[in-house]
């Protein structure tokens, strides 16, 4: 990195550079990797409060704003002492923003592996929140149930009645979005056959103006331009459920 022109050194290339090290890493690897992350996996990084250390000397601002006025006249062993005593104080004050700078990368590089983590964190939080639940699950609750108690059986009888009234309510679905395609295939061919005919009446519309105006019609006399009408749409009823293609799953049935 020695080697590279601070003005290429963009952040998205810092960023890139990071991303390159973490990929490297084994902690940093399971950051970037797609597969969801688990709390044993890597350790979330620790906040790092840094200041300038106490053994850099803090520049003397007050040379910048000087509280006496300027003197017309300065000999020049004084004014070599003023500048010595400027570089001194300048050549501190770029110490001090280089170190400010390394700890300003350093915390927004702790800021973006701690958000990285986060991140997978969070993805894999809502992967156990939106598990779907089983009818296996619903059942046994995570509890032993006597299969032949009839508390156990309404509960089987409750299930499939609820299935399949869900099994009927998707395929009424189903009926309703292909009838709604029909529709829209049916609107699209009327659309079509409106434009075409609107083409013919403008044409013919042209060729009458041509006409007229051969005839020294004035132009208010002349027949108005065809109209496009509206273009057709599908009727939406207000009762249509939303589709939901949430199939049950296999180890669910009982």
């Amino acid at each position: 990195m020695e080697n590279i022109d601070p003005v290429l050194w963009s952040p998205s290339k810092k960023m890139r550079t990071l991303y390159a090290h973490l990929g490297s890493t084994s902690t940093g690897s399971l950051l970037l990797s797609s597969p969801k992350i688990k709390s044993y996996d890597t350790a979330i990084l620790a906040p790092v409060i840094q200041h300038v250390p106490r053994s850099i000397e803090t520049p003397n601002w007050t040379l910048s704003t000087p509280d006496e006025p300027e003197e017309s006249y300065k000999s020049r062993g004084r004014l070599e002492a003023e500048n010595a005593e400027l570089r001194k104080q300048l050549a501190l004050a770029h110490l001090n923003v280089t170190v400010r700078d390394n700890i300003l990368e350093e915390a927004n590089a702790t800021m973006v592996f701690q958000n990285v983590g986060l991140k997978k964190m969070k993805e894999a939080l809502h992967q156990q929140e939106e598990k779907a639940v089983t009818d296996r699950a619903r059942l046994f609750k995570g509890k032993a149930q006597v299969l032949s108690s009839d508390e156990f059986t309404n509960q089987v009888k409750e299930m499939n009645t609820a299935r399949r009234v869900k099994d009927a309510g998707k395929e009424a679905n189903k009926v309703a979005r292909l009838r709604k395609k029909e529709l829209r295939e049916e609107m699209e061919k009327e659309w079509a056959q409106m434009k075409e005919r609107h083409v013919a009446e403008v044409e013919a519309w042209s060729q009458t103006c041509s006409e007229l105006l051969a005839a020294k019609t004035k132009k208010k006399d002349l027949p108005p331009k065809p109209k496009l009408g509206k273009k057709p749409q599908v009727p939406v009823e207000e009762d249509e459920e939303e589709d939901v293609d949430d199939e049950m799953m296999d180890d669910g049935e009982v």
